[in-house]
């Protein structure tokens, strides 16, 4: 397949390979990224950002690097991990070079209009699933389905990334340094909950196979009702690490700059590094409000909880 103009078109692992001759925007689809939505009370991108290593925790391998993209949605925050190197050595296996891409998308962001399946392949489909866009396969689409025409280029789509920036996404994070900022995550630390999670998950995957390959007039509600509800299960612990992190996000501001952050089974710490004195008081006074253990070393403020 040749494409000669400037196009925009679906990634997924089932598509055929290609001839670019011009420049490419590429929409990812979730084969290509994991995607987390949040309701964070924090203001700007770059605080968001920060976390979101945090928040991806528990559903990442732990033997790639990533990259984050945080944008604004609605109300709540929209957080994408993404392995840059995966995708580009994908690409090269489909003929696109990596220079022929201008854009990068996630296929989140057509979430509205993919409430309607659009087939990508004999095998596979995007569809919004609780506000959230989902690959599945074809069979477990009722055979009745009209499948959506969508024209991309018609889109408009306005958060992106490019394959460059993404290339030096750990040396933008490095950059926030500059307003006093350093980010360490321990990786790793949930590793085995994190398997027996991608355990879970693939085992009742097999189970709905097999009851939509015998049942496929069911499948279309049932997919709509339940299937997502059972990707994320999360227990206590998990719950009571993310709202640390929440609380923890509520003291960052222009002025006070997360320096360094360790989560471990039992407590989260996060090392906060202020502007100035008054500042300093102010986190400490607010994080001993949010029942966080302080300590106060001129301009920096470590607070602890236990989890």
């Amino acid at each position: 397949m040749s494409l000669k103009e400037n196009n925009r078109l679906f990634i997924h692992k089932d598509m055929e390979p290609l001839n670019i001759l011009n420049s490419v925007e590429i929409i990812l689809t979730p084969q290509f990224y994991t995607f987390i939505r949040e309701n964070l009370d924090i203001r700007f991108a770059y605080q968001a950002k920060q976390i979101a290593g945090a928040l991806f925790d528990d559903y990442l391998d732990s033997d790639k690097e990533y990259q984050y993209h945080v944008y604004k949605c609605q109300d709540d925050w929209c957080f994408f991990a993404y392995d840059i190197k995966e995708i580009e050595d994908f690409l090269k296996t489909i003929g696109i070079e990596k220079h022929r891409v201008s854009k990068i998308y996630f296929a989140q962001q057509l979430s509205e209009q993919l409430k309607k399946p659009v087939k990508l392949s004999k095998k596979s489909a995007l569809l919004t699933i609780d506000d959230t866009v989902t690959l599945i396969p074809t069979k477990l689409i009722d055979s009745n389905t009209e499948y959506n025409n969508l024209d991309l280029k018609e889109q408009k789509l306005t958060s992106a990334v490019s394959m460059g920036a993404s290339l030096d996404s750990f040396i933008s994070l490095k950059e926030t340094v500059v307003l006093g900022s350093l980010f360490f995550i321990l990786g790793g630390i949930f590793l085995v909950e994190g398997t027996r999670i991608k355990s879970s998950i693939s085992t009742k995957e097999e189970i709905l196979t097999e009851l939509f390959s015998k049942y496929p007039k069911y499948s279309s509600t049932i997919i709509r009702e339940s299937i997502l509800s059972e990707y994320q299960p999360i227990d206590t612990k998990e719950r009571k690490k993310r709202d640390s992190i929440k609380e923890i996000s509520k003291l960052l501001s222009a002025n006070s700059q997360l320096e360094q952050l360790t989560i471990d089974k039992n407590r989260v710490v996060a090392n906060i590094k202020t502007s100035n004195v008054n500042i300093a008081n102010q986190v400490n006074r607010n994080a001993k409000a949010k029942n966080f253990k302080t300590s106060k070393n001129g301009l920096e403020v470590k607070v602890e909880k236990k989890i």
